[in-house]
């Protein structure tokens, strides 16, 4: 080979690393360019596909939470749960109360038991002497640790009653006033003479006789409005005179 051919074969292999050389070092920022440039791409589509997506859109605005407010449940004893009583004094000669005894004294009295107001009427009779008070219990736990409660001071009785001699059972609820000595001959504008000042539901009134000495004595039941009314009738005219009667006042309860 001659001196000529071999300098040109040379330096046509040196062309050849040459090229190769700088292919080898472009690929790479090549492919990187292209990496880089794909991976800008598909981070805006990704980023356009989540600001068309409501659901993404409103999770990064905040979540809205709505609170509903539901009132608490009402205590209710359920009917089969109750139990009734009688309430009576076991001092006093058969079955009675004090007349000045209150719905209050029984409830202090049997202040174990959960009883309120509601739960106590006082039963009376036909001339409104108190025989006894009805008693209703929220448990029968309730009705037996009033039972243990009256043995130990044994002053007071307790019987076992019917629901329905509870339900037949009317309360004036201390909005009731027993008048008592009240002349035998007067009239209705006498009785609202007397009342005169209370507020007093309009008539009819209750009237009615009961045995006395030396003769019956007339008694008169006057509903008012509230116990508030009925208690300040009380305090103002208690002992006050109509015609030329003494009258005595009670609440009925």
């Amino acid at each position: 080979m001659s001196m000529l051919s071999a300098a040109a074969l040379r330096r046509g292999v040196a062309s050849l690393t040459d090229l190769s050389s700088r292919l080898a070092v472009s690929l790479p920022a090549s492919a990187q360019l292209f990496s880089a440039a794909a991976s800008s791409e598909a981070a805006t589509s990704a980023a356009g596909s989540q600001d068309d997506d409501s659901f993404l859109k409103a999770s990064r605005e905040g979540v809205i939470l709505v609170l509903l407010h539901f009132p608490l449940p009402v205590r209710v004893f359920p009917v089969a749960c109750l139990a009734y009583g009688r309430f009576y004094s076991a001092t006093i000669g058969g079955s009675r109360l004090e007349k000045n005894m209150l719905k209050t004294d029984i409830i202090h009295h049997l202040d174990r038991c959960g009883l309120s107001l509601d739960d106590v009427k006082i039963d009376y009779n036909r001339g409104y002497t108190p025989l006894g008070a009805l008693l209703r219990f929220p448990s029968k736990a309730a009705f037996t640790t009033a039972i243990r409660q009256t043995n130990q001071n044994r002053l007071y009785r307790i019987d076992e009653i019917s629901r329905d001699v509870w339900d037949l059972k009317e309360s004036f609820d201390g909005k009731a006033v027993l008048l008592q000595g009240v002349p035998r001959n007067a009239l209705l504008d006498d009785i609202e003479r007397f009342l005169c000042g209370t507020n007093f539901e309009s008539p009819p009134l209750e009237n009615f006789l009961r045995p006395g000495v030396p003769e019956p004595i007339r008694m008169v039941v006057v509903k008012f409005h509230t116990k508030t009314d009925a208690m300040n009738a009380v305090i103002t005219k208690n002992r006050s005179f109509c015609l030329n009667n003494q009258v005595s006042m009670r609440v009925l309860q």
